[in-house]
C-alpha cells in the first residue's frame, strides 16, 4: 500500500526531519531523555550544533545537504509558526565565529540566506 504523502507543517516537521535525517535520532533520543518531551525550539540548536559538527567532519557531508535540504523545502511552506522554528532556533544558533558559519551559510538556498542576514 503507498502512503500518503505528508505536508511539512509545524505539526509534523520533527517527524519528517527525522524521517529524512535519520542520523538525528540519537540527539533527539537525549533531547527527550533531557527534558521528557519534546521542546522544537531547543531541539533545533541541538540540530544547529550538529549541522556545525557535521561540517567540520567533512563539509562536503551528504548528510549535512540532505539536512540543510530540508530545511529548506520546511522554509518554503507557508506556516508562520514553522518558519519562525527554522528562523530563531537554527539560522540565529549558527556560531558566527566559526569557520563552519560561512561554510553552511555557502550551502544554503537564497531564501535562507536572506532569513540568515537579519541576525547580522
Amino acid at each position: 500500500m503507498i502512503g500518503i504523502p505528508v505536508t511539512i507543517s509545524f505539526q509534523t516537521f520533527m517527524n519528517l526531519l527525522l524521517e529524512e535525517v535519520p542520523e538525528l535520532s540519537i540527539a533527539y533520543s537525549e533531547h527527550i531523555d533531557d527534558y521528557d518531551e519534546l521542546i522544537e525550539h531547543v531541539f533545533m540548536g541541538d540540530v544547529t550544533r550538529f549541522s556545525e559538527e557535521l561540517y567540520f567532519e567533512n563539509p562536503d557531508s551528504e548528510v549535512l545537504k540532505r539536512l540543510l535540504h530540508f530545511i529548506d523545502r520546511a522554509f518554503a511552506v507557508e506556516d508562520e509558526k514553522l518558519k519562525e522554528l527554522i528562523s530563531v532556533s537554527f539560522l540565529e544558533n549558527l556560531s558566527r565565529d566559526e569557520k563552519s558559519f560561512e561554510g553552511i551559510r555557502g550551502l544554503l538556498s537564497a531564501k535562507l540566506v536572506e532569513e540568515l542576514s537579519k541576525y547580522n
